[in-house]
């Protein structure tokens, strides 16, 4: 159907469409030197020491959980209000997941207190998810991690850019935090490739380890042995296929240039949502107590009170694409963990509203006309 207001949209002009072709253009269209230069200026911008391109998020986890050595009889902590992604990966290495609670209906973030508690013997790391863009509590969690040995992975697909303040004062990018950070550039995410991802990290041996796993375990590239720096090469360890092409590095690098204008358009966005649905009573907007300025705002989820299920189609009647972020993972058929139950009330209700770049503040008046329509105390134009 044709959407008066869609759910999300890239932002994507004729930089992008001149970077992508000069690269095909210049005839090289797998990995290599605009890769590299993508490369090199995220992490400047990461303000971290590596960043190794991939082909997209998912296999940035993957990769993140064989580097840090997970495997069959580890488990890992991972939040149940996630993409199944983010579990997944480290099921790929046969290791174990447990899952972990949300904080509360204000903050959908993963509860220090629950990943404590569900710590045992067997947990060898955490995966932390900066869920709609809003960072963790990474001082607690980074706490534990330290108390309990336990290595830190940052699912920062929601987050490019966000950043933490500590106690302490020192702010630092999500993604920067753990031992590895992951990012997607998926088409709906605030910097895109389409497809696309990367991984970061401030560990030199990490790095080496995710480069060799990124590409069949080879100690040269193609590119490297095209330009006439390596004759050969050997196979160190059984490594991945999981390389990024030159026509999505080149309109990464394009996106990194304007990804602080994204992010702070989408925080005037969310802005915008908590005017114009303040004084609901069937919406709760989770997240108002947070630092706005840490957040990439990825994503607009609200909780419905009463008639989820009224509300989205009524949503959809008028024309405004939703979707909602997400069914708990330990719920779905192959988890298969009905024991687990949230103590946040509305998380089977989460309603997506439309967020990008796009969206002018009549949009978001008509999004949230159109909601007001299943307040209880609405009688009627």
């Amino acid at each position: 159907m044709e959407w008066r207001i869609t759910l999300g949209e890239p932002d994507i002009g004729d930089e992008e469409i001149e970077a992508v072709t000069k690269v095909l253009r210049s005839r090289w269209l797998t990995m290599g030197a605009v890769t590299e230069e993508f490369e090199r200026a995220f992490a400047e911008k990461m303000q971290v020491k590596h960043a190794i391109a991939v082909s997209n998020a998912t296999v940035g986890l993957h990769l993140a959980n064989v580097a840090l050595g997970i495997g069959p009889g580890d488990e890992v902590l991972c939040p149940a209000l996630t993409f199944v992604a983010s579990a997944n990966a480290s099921r790929y290495t046969g290791a174990d997941v447990d899952f972990v609670d949300s904080i509360s209906e204000n903050d959908l973030t993963m509860d220090p207190r629950d990943v404590e508690a569900q710590i045992s013997s067997r947990t060898k790391a955490i995966t932390v998810v900066h869920y709609a863009g809003f960072p963790c509590l990474m001082d607690e969690i980074m706490d534990i991690a330290h108390r309990h040995g336990l290595k830190v992975i940052e699912d920062s697909s929601h987050a490019p850019f966000g950043w933490y303040r500590f106690r302490d004062g020192q702010r630092r990018f999500t993604g920067a935090i753990g031992d590895v950070g992951c990012f997607s550039f998926f088409g709906n995410k605030n910097l895109t490739t389409g497809e696309g991802g990367m991984v970061t990290t401030n560990d030199d041996r990490l790095a080496a380890q995710l480069r060799l796993l990124r590409s069949h375990g080879m100690t040269s590239l193609t590119y490297e042995r095209h330009k006439g720096h390596a004759s050969g090469y050997d196979v160190l360890l059984l490594g991945y296929n999981y390389r990024m092409d030159e026509m999505r590095s080149a309109i990464g690098l394009c996106q990194l240039r304007k990804i602080d204008r994204i992010n702070e358009k989408r925080r005037a966005i969310y802005r915008w949502y908590c005017e114009a649905l303040s004084g609901y009573s069937n919406v709760v907007i989770p997240f108002q107590d947070r630092p706005l300025e840490q957040s990439t705002c990825h994503i607009m989820p609200v909780l419905v009170e009463e008639g989820y299920d009224r509300v989205r189609k009524g949503l959809r009647d008028a024309g405004v694409q939703t979707s909602k972020h997400y069914d708990l993972i330990p719920h779905f058929s192959y988890y298969d963990r009905p024991s687990f139950q949230s103590k946040v009330r509305l998380i089977d209700r989460i309603l997506t509203l439309p967020m990008h770049g796009s969206l002018t503040r009549d949009d978001v008046s008509f999004v949230a006309d159109t909601i007001r329509r299943y307040e209880p105390s609405y009688a009627g134009e």
